[in-house]
């Protein structure tokens, strides 16, 4: 049941942090430890939020880069 309950609540995209609260585990790095396999593909949703956070700058477009203007 602890095992069902903690791959709900990752499943269901709680944080590592409150799966460790609710597990009782004594570092997040135990929670990681037991329970990673289950958390979602994070290289995906990391490229994915840099993505749009470079899409809605309208200083760094493809054309600002290659005139060296805008921030990076």
């Amino acid at each position: 049941m602890r095992h069902y309950l903690a791959s709900l609540l990752i499943a269901s995209g709680a944080d590592i942090k409150t799966v460790q609260a609710r597990m009782r585990y004594a570092t997040a790095a135990t929670t990681l430890d037991v329970y990673g396999h289950l958390c979602p593909d994070a290289d995906e949703s990391t490229r994915t939020a840099i993505a749009r956070v470079i899409t809605a700058r309208p200083d760094f477009t493809a054309e600002s880069r290659r005139e060296g203007k805008g921030q990076p």
